[in-house]
């Protein structure tokens, strides 16, 4: 797990000393939601969120499961290696263009109500918090998880098992981004919500790309960890170990930020 640890360090270092170049590329547009006492913190707000969307054991799950299925022969590392750069490729691909429609929507049809949808953002960002936190002292409980609903699962786990080449891995990618949604748009949505209520459309342009780029970081590490040896059993029992725990930090970050978003303090 060293591997996976220090992969995931480098590449989420690298997202964030882009991330920070950011704010110096647009000018951003504040609307007067909140206390006229807030702080700029729009570009931690967005950092945390990709990092949530980030530890997401959905998306750990599925990188798992398709790298293992192409090592079982030692022969087509570096084919397994390529595949699993397209699916991330896919993935990131997908949830920009996923973002940029729904950032848009939003704009458009909330506009007229900045102040107000504002805070629906920060009620929303605290009841998906408690949700997650739900899942860590009663897993399940409720009938429902904070991920991909176990009635898609096995349609899933058939479309990963299928993939052989880069390109199919693409492909998939983009169809396996929509599985994805109920189990990681959570931050994104209060995110989004946030941009669109907070920034000029060309500053909340660049936001996204760095919040995807810090989103994928960990899929990057996972891949490179496990085309240089590490088992995928054992990444897998790690993943299932830490399962609770992924919800419980999720939870508790969702949770202060919805305070903060209705404090006025962003």
């Amino acid at each position: 797990m060293q591997k996976i640890f220090l992969s995931t360090l480098i590449l989420f270092s690298l997202s964030l000393a882009l991330f920070g170049a950011a704010p110096a590329l647009a000018a951003e547009e504040v609307c007067p939601a909140g206390s006229s006492f807030s702080f700029d913190l729009t570009p931690w707000a967005v950092a945390c969120g990709a990092a949530l969307d980030a530890i997401n054991p959905c998306e750990f799950a599925i990188l798992i499961l398709l790298m293992a299925s192409l090592l079982l022969n030692d022969e087509n590392r570096k084919k397994a290696l390529l595949t699993g750069l397209s699916f991330i490729a896919a993935v990131f691909i997908a949830y920009f263009l996923m973002g940029v429609g729904l950032l848009e929507f939003l704009r458009n049809y909330t506009v007229a109500y900045a102040n107000y949808f504002y805070y629906i953002v920060g009620a929303l960002a605290i009841i998906l918090g408690l949700l997650n936190i739900k899942d860590f002292f009663w897993y399940g409980g409720g009938g429902f998880l904070m991920e991909v609903p176990q009635s898609w699962r096995p349609k899933m786990k058939g479309l990963i098992l299928k993939i052989t080449t880069p390109l199919g891995a693409f492909l998939t990618g983009l169809l396996v981004s929509l599985f994805l949604l109920p189990c990681t748009s959570g931050p994104y949505i209060v995110i989004l919500g946030m941009l669109a209520s907070k920034t000029v459309l060309a500053k909340a342009l660049i936001y996204l790309v760095f919040y995807n780029l810090i989103f994928i970081a960990p899929m990057l590490a996972i891949v490179l960890a496990l085309y240089w040896g590490l088992s995928p059993e054992r990444a897998e029992a790690w993943r299932k170990q830490k399962l609770r725990l992924l919800h419980l930090i999720a939870g508790v970050v969702l949770l202060a930020l919805g305070i903060v978003i209705l404090g006025g303090w962003l």
